[in-house]
């Protein structure tokens, strides 16, 4: 099915969203930490199927930053217009302003921190493409769609949780509504979900964040 036949996340988020996004992904004392404040290298997952837009535009910014597709072998050859990638986001970069500016509200990917370089990190999420439901059927795990991601974390068990968190990740998406970054770590063995607002601050018209 098409994604546009389904698409939870229609609208690029307004300016002050992502402003505020951009102080929580690239911190200066913000709480949750990142990329300067504590070794964490933050990167994207983005879907290139989400948006006939995405392949060209990774392919035109290659050059900029460190990306590695998910898929390998002739599986990546074929699908390589919808194919997963992996892309880190240096603060300030082009590639960061457009895929976190542009696509926040538009379900492009899952947002990570990793300990590891790129593909130390690729070498993990790529035990994950391809999933085994315990009756011997094999299906591609969509872990790299905000929706996906968002509703298998809460139900996971403590196994599935150690597997795919690894060391050092964290995962952020949105929120259906743009308005959240949620974030989901493993403590433990347990999932943490901390979300953080983005809208309108208390008080303010709703609608002047939208």
């Amino acid at each position: 099915m098409s994604p546009a036949m389904t698409d939870p996340f229609p609208r690029r988020a307004p300016q002050e969203v992502i402003a505020r996004l951009a102080h929580h992904l690239w911190p200066q004392g913000a709480p949750y930490g990142g990329p300067e404040r504590d070794g964490r290298a933050l990167y994207m997952i983005v879907d290139a199927a989400r948006d006939p837009g995405l392949y060209p535009g990774l392919l035109a910014r290659e050059e900029e930053t460190e990306m590695r597709a998910l898929y390998q072998g002739d599986t990546a050859s074929d699908l390589a217009e919808v194919a997963p990638y992996l892309v880190q986001l240096p603060r300030g970069s082009a590639v960061a302003d457009w895929l976190v500016g542009e696509g926040w509200g538009r379900g492009w990917g899952v947002l990570l921190q990793a300990d590891g370089d790129i593909d130390a990190v690729r070498r993990h999420l790529r035990k994950f493409t391809i999933v085994n439901d315990g009756k011997g059927t094999t299906y591609l795990f969509r872990f790299y769609d905000p929706v996906v991601l968002g509703s298998f974390l809460p139900i996971s068990d403590a196994a599935q949780r150690a597997a795919l968190f690894g060391p050092g990740i964290r995962f952020l998406v949105e929120d259906a509504g743009a308005d959240a970054l949620v974030l989901f770590e493993a403590v433990d063995g347990d999932l943490r979900r901390v979300e953080v607002p983005l809208g309108a601050v208390a008080g303010a018209d709703p609608a002047a964040a939208r």
